[in-house]
């Protein structure tokens, strides 16, 4: 056997049907060459990291993020969904029961205010008349007015009458500027510093000239005797009833600016009045 061919002899390889693939590095031909296998030795790799926060391998774990908030953001839409059609149906309710609350109290006010007014209207028919007491100055004599009149005091020593009272169905007018104190009401109570008896004479000397139809009479209030006019105010131009009674030295006057409208008042007026000593 030839030496050079027995050197050879376990070198022998078979013959490497793709003579162009490339062996290992630093290797040409077909060297040792598995045709089977791959065209090159495969190093060490890293397997995909899912759980990686690099921009190639956190792809999978941002996605699942998205998932999972997107499903809790619809939950919470839904719950507040649910919460909405229960506070609305609640609110309806709520307003109906508010509505019908009120509805039935205002029906319980209007039914009260009619029975009030009601009441007060029958009481005014049946009584049309309230006491009135004077001030404790002048003995708090007593007397009795319609109710629904308008009433109006007035108390000034400094005067020469220092003790008014007017009492009119509608508003009393009153001027305390006017110094001669000319106002008129329907009834009126005056108390004068003067004397009973200067006051009937100065009366009677007024009414001995007057050319209108005049009447005097004595009357008696309350057990005090004194006397009662009838004669026709040129100022006013109706016919007016005055009457003076003598009270705690002095003059008491019960009035009505105009008899002819005022008669039926006029008469219960000036009866109702309970004078002190």
């Amino acid at each position: 056997m030839d030496p050079i061919d027995s050197m050879n002899a376990g070198s022998a390889s078979p013959i490497d049907p793709n003579p162009n693939s490339a062996g290992p590095v630093g290797q040409t031909g077909s060297g040792n060459a598995n045709p089977l296998g791959p065209n090159g030795p495969v190093g060490p790799g890293n397997p995909m990291d899912y759980n990686s926060s690099s921009p190639g391998g956190g792809g999978l774990n941002m996605t699942r993020i998205y998932q999972i908030a997107l499903g809790i953001l619809i939950l919470i839409i839904l719950i507040l969904i649910i919460f909405v059609f229960l506070y609305k149906g609640k609110a309806n309710k709520t307003q109906k029961y508010i509505d019908n609350v009120t509805a039935q109290a205002v029906d319980n006010k209007s039914k009260e205010d009619k029975s009030s007014c009601d009441k007060q209207i029958k009481d005014m028919k049946e009584n049309p008349w309230a006491e009135y007491k004077a001030l404790d100055e002048y003995g708090a004599f007593k007397f009795q007015v319609p109710k629904d009149w308008s009433q109006y005091e007035h108390y000034d020593m400094s005067g020469s009458y220092p003790y008014r009272l007017y009492f009119n169905p509608a508003p009393v007018h009153y001027d305390a500027s006017n110094s001669v104190h000319d106002d008129h009401a329907a009834l009126e109570v005056i108390i004068s510093k003067q004397q009973y008896n200067d006051e009937v004479k100065q009366l009677e000397s007024q009414l001995a000239y007057a050319a209108d139809k005049h009447t005097e009479d004595d009357i008696s209030i309350s057990n005090f005797k004194g006397k009662n006019f009838f004669y026709k105010d040129k100022d006013l131009g109706k016919n007016v009833g005055v009457i003076i009674l003598p009270y705690r030295d002095r003059a008491l006057f019960i009035k009505t600016d105009d008899y002819d409208q005022w008669h039926d008042y006029f008469s219960q007026f000036y009866q109702s009045f309970k004078l002190t000593p």
